[in-house]
């Protein structure tokens, strides 16, 4: 007789369960013993870290098993009994039991990086395979993971993938019903579950993470990649929160004059009046991943930084500065454009974002070069597209000629290499008799954190540390060759990091990890001083601006703070992929999903890097609060509506 193999036996799933829920509990419980510093573990704590876990759990392994069980019930019985079907279900059970087990490993590796469980940075991975793929080659024994991975797989495979013998088919009719029931109790769960509110099980953000399912939360972050701020954030009456931006805007550059009555388009005067405009020239570098943590100005002893502590007692050092988010393009999104983090992707990444406002726009229209130069290939995470399209040359690996590379790794050539090419960019445009903006952003501080040896008294691949010495050494060289150079004195040197090193922490938005330090350096330009005030990434290119006198059209949402450093209200943004804050006095102003507000009193150490406290309060100024939903709904209103685009008249803008 002819075998007939059983196809929805339900021991057989409840052992392919029994699989996903162990390694899934095994993760959580490995999570929960290294985090267990930043935890209060109590019996109740533990129990909803795992009953959450649980259910995530179930509902994942539910939409994973959707794809076989639908083709398992529509597939002839001729087809699915024979041994070549046979053998090709134990093939793609071994596979799924491998990708499974790999994807614990992976879930490790990346909570290493960003403690957190996939999200939407492990989405723009899947993306950019090349760049992310060589990362993991060069960090990690892929080797020896991948056979370990393999040998577990093929043990559990061994004693569970045992043949499942019916003694007689079922029915079309009957496997349809089975399948429809499945989809509708699958299609409820998909619509009824606030992902977002039931894996909040406490204020402590790591336990959320920790309760969470990874590839249940990979396929979220894929499918809400795109957020609309209307329908999923607090509101104001459009005209209401307009008219408080441009009360607030108003107050602290008083001398600004508005150019409409529909949004924050003005002329922002000369800081010196009757004083010329000066065509200084600008290398502006964005640091991958420097927190302020690393420097000694901020209380470091790592002795890690030399040379940024050097030229931050040479220069304008901004003590108190906050980055808007926690990725590269959140950084280059605030840097380039002043604007507020916007939820969802930043703007670089955003469909219609060409001629927008920036950092060059007003020089460009005074006859300068604008470049921006990346040590890797610029299509990762949109650069290319963003920059080109909005008034800059590139210059990243592929322009890069043989003899210009002394080392590279996954994400770009050395820091070194790259700024010998920014000077050379430099000479190009002195050559012409233009000024030049640089806009430059580095990769070695990054894992693998790899760099060329005999630079620096630390091996390479021995850590962050290493990393961040060997970036502070190319910039020390950077600033070395560029003296030597005529346009030097004539130049304003910009360091300041992206984002901070790491944006973990037991609160929803951990302030303190979002500090970060800024460097204006121009010995002949800018007299040696420290700003202390607290202060946004978006604030930097309009004070740029007042440091070169320029009268000009903005569209900034940021401040020149040196020059209105007596009227600016002192505020910052910071941000998550989803949660949207603003930072004044001493509250933080929370915007969540589903129209959630919350707010902080924030208890911040010594310039805000060495740790912070943050506890949730009803007593706030409502004032505030609708300050914070004014800046980031007109924010996202104005982005919309292309009203963040560029001036099309006016050659002085």
């Amino acid at each position: 007789m002819k075998k007939i193999y059983e196809r929805f036996k339900a021991s057989s799933w409840a052992k392919i369960f029994a699989i996903f829920a162990t390694l899934s509990f095994a993760l959580r419980l490995f999570l929960l013993i290294r985090e267990r510093v930043e935890i209060e573990f109590s019996a109740a704590v533990l129990l909803k870290v795992f009953v959450t876990g649980l259910f995530f759990d179930i509902l994942s392994l539910a939409y994973i098993a959707a794809i076989p069980l639908t083709y398992y019930a529509v597939i002839s019985s001729k087809i699915f009994n024979s041994k070549k079907h046979q053998t090709a279900n134990r093939i793609f059970y071994f596979l799924f039991l491998f990708v499974i087990i790999f994807s614990v490993f992976s879930e490790v590796v990346f909570w290493d990086e960003f403690q957190t469980r996939f999200n939407f940075i492990a989405v723009d991975y899947l993306i950019y395979t090349t760049e992310v793929i060589a990362n993991i080659m060069e960090s990690y024994p892929m080797g020896l993971l991948v056979s370990i991975i393999a040998a577990i797989s093929g043990v559990i495979f061994f004693f569970t993938h045992k043949k499942i013998v019916s003694q007689k088919e079922e029915k079309f009719s009957c496997r349809s019903k089975k399948i429809a029931v499945f989809a509708v109790i699958l299609a409820a769960l998909f619509f009824a579950v606030d992902s977002s509110k039931l894996s909040r099980i406490s204020p402590n953000n790591y336990l959320n993470e920790i309760a969470s399912n990874g590839i249940y939360q990979l396929f979220s972050a894929y499918r809400n990649n795109q957020i609309d701020y209307d329908q999923l954030y607090a509101t104001r009456e459009e005209k209401d929160a307009v008219a408080d931006l441009r009360r607030l805007v108003a107050a602290q550059e008083p001398r600004s004059k508005f150019l409409n009555e529909e949004d924050i388009s003005r002329f922002v005067p000369q800081a010196k009046a009757g004083v010329p405009e000066k065509k200084y020239n600008v290398i502006f570098v964005s640091i991958e991943s420097l927190s302020a943590e690393f420097m000694q100005a901020f209380g470091s002893t790592e002795n890690v930084t030399p040379n940024l502590d050097s030229l931050a007692k040479k220069g304008l050092l901004f003590t108190n500065l906050k980055a808007t988010g926690t990725r590269t393009v959140r950084g280059l999104e605030a840097l380039s454009l002043g604007v507020p983090p916007t939820p969802g992707n930043s703007i670089v990444r955003r469909p219609n974002n060409e001629g927008m406002f920036n950092i060059s726009s007003p020089l460009i229209n005074r006859g300068y070069e604008a470049k921006f130069l990346y040590g890797g290939d610029g299509y990762f995470d949109n650069m290319n597209y963003f920059f080109g399209n909005n008034g800059f040359e590139i210059v990243d690996r592929p322009k890069f000629a043989k003899d210009e590379i002394s080392f590279s790794n996954a994400w770009g050539v050395a820091d070194d290499d790259l700024f010998s090419k920014a000077i050379k960019e430099a000479d190009k445009s002195y050559a012409a008799g233009k000024p030049f903006l640089n806009f430059i952003m580095t990769t070695t501080n990054h894992r693998p954190f790899t760099y060329p040896e005999g630079k620096i008294d630390i091996a390479p691949k021995s850590g962050r540390n290493g990393a961040v010495k060997y970036t502070d050494y190319a910039i020390g060289k950077l600033v070395a060759d560029a003296s030597k150079k005529p346009w030097f004195d004539n130049t304003i040197f910009v360091f300041v990091a992206d984002h901070c090193a790491g944006s973990a922490g037991n609160t929803d938005v951990p302030l303190w990890r979002y500090q970060i330090p800024a460097i204006f350096y121009a010995p002949k330009i800018i007299k040696p001083q420290v700003f202390a005030k607290n202060v946004s990434q978006i604030d930097l290119a309009p004070t740029l601006m007042g440091v070169m006198n320029l009268g000009y059209k903005s569209k900034f949402f940021g401040t020149d703070v040196l020059n209105n450093s007596k009227t600016i209200d002192q505020h910052s943004f910071v941000s998550t992929y989803t949660d949207i804050g603003y930072f004044k006095g001493d509250k933080l102003y929370l915007l969540k999903p589903k129209k959630e507000k919350k707010v902080f009193n924030v208890e911040l150490k010594k310039y805000g890097w060495d740790g912070s406290s943050e506890v949730v309060t009803k007593d706030y100024e409502t004032e505030k609060l609708n300050e914070t939903i004014a800046y980031y709904q007109v924010a996202s209103h104005l982005f919309k509506n292309e009203k963040l685009k560029n001036f099309t008249s006016d050659k002085k803008n």
